[in-house]
């Protein structure tokens, strides 16, 4: 694919710190091309002005319901998809790669996580917050793009056959503040709204249970198409995928445990209800 702002190829920049801006070029250039101004397909697409703008020279990241969109209003044939798609690719850390492939291919997920809420769940807000916490040297372009790869990853859970994703959250999580208050709290109503989906299961592992078998670290048990069975266990500056029956065998082990030590989903619900409140 061939950029329409430059001539040279897309994958010239995607992998550099002007993919955001790189991408906002080309919106700009099917924009103008249809004769639209930065207000009109704001209110086309129901976003506003200020929004595109940003999104066009590069200082936020656009939404996939925001490309879907201008790819409809500006008939682009799904070419603004497409090199969102490559930039994103780019995006991920190398070591990373590995686990949103097979995340992607994934019929089912089962997730603990100790520290923060799993990506596929984040709100974009807490997103930004998290990435910004562990990445304090890059600048505000690189964080971008960071958020928008994760928010990317989330697309699966909205396609027509989503994966099942059953995620195990230590309570730690949810008493640990990310962002401030309404960053949180719209995370708390995020995981609620998330939990009456048929293909997602949500359990919070309270204090109470005391010891168990996940203190280690996160970790993913993916169940592929072919019934093939892969665990994901993540450490300090990367992670690594398991493949090996008796360690994936373990890995299941160790989750089931601790589904048992879970509160009920309901009562997980609750309490992440009453968090709001609070």
């Amino acid at each position: 694919m061939t950029s329409k702002t430059s001539g040279k190829p897309a994958t010239a920049t995607v992998s550099g710190l002007t993919a955001l801006a790189y991408w906002g070029d080309e919106l700009r250039f099917y924009r103008e091309q249809a004769g639209l101004t930065q207000e009109r397909l704001g209110r086309t697409i129901h976003i506003s002005p200020s929004m595109v703008a940003m999104v066009e020279t590069g200082r936020r990241a656009p939404r996939i319901e925001f490309i879907k969109a201008c790819d409809q209003v500006l008939n682009t044939n799904g070419a603004l998809a497409r090199l969102w798609k490559r930039i994103i690719k780019h995006s991920y850390l190398e070591w990373f790669r590995p686990f949103v492939e097979v995340e992607s291919e994934a019929t089912e997920m089962l997730e603990y996580e100790p520290q923060a809420v799993p990506g596929l769940l984040q709100t974009e807000e807490y997103a930004r917050a998290q990435i910004r916490t562990g990445r304090i040297r890059d600048n505000d372009e690189e964080i971008e793009r960071h958020v928008a790869a994760r928010m990317s990853r989330q697309e699966i859970l909205t396609r027509k056959n989503p994966p099942f994703l059953w995620v195990i959250l230590d309570e730690a999580v949810l008493r640990r503040p990310v962002g401030g208050v309404e960053v949180m709290r719209d995370q708390f109503a995020r995981l609620v709204d998330v939990s009456q989906s048929a293909h997602v299961m949500l359990q919070v592992l309270p204090f109470a249970a005391g010891a168990h078998g996940g203190m280690s670290g996160p970790m993913t048990l993916f169940t592929l198409p072919d019934e093939t069975m892969l665990v994901y266990a993540e450490a300090f500056g990367g992670g690594q995928i398991i493949g090996l029956p008796e360690e994936v065998a373990n890995c299941r082990l160790r989750l089931d445990l601790m589904r048992a030590c879970a509160l009920p989903p309901d009562d997980s619900v609750r309490m992440i209800i009453d968090l709001i409140g609070e």
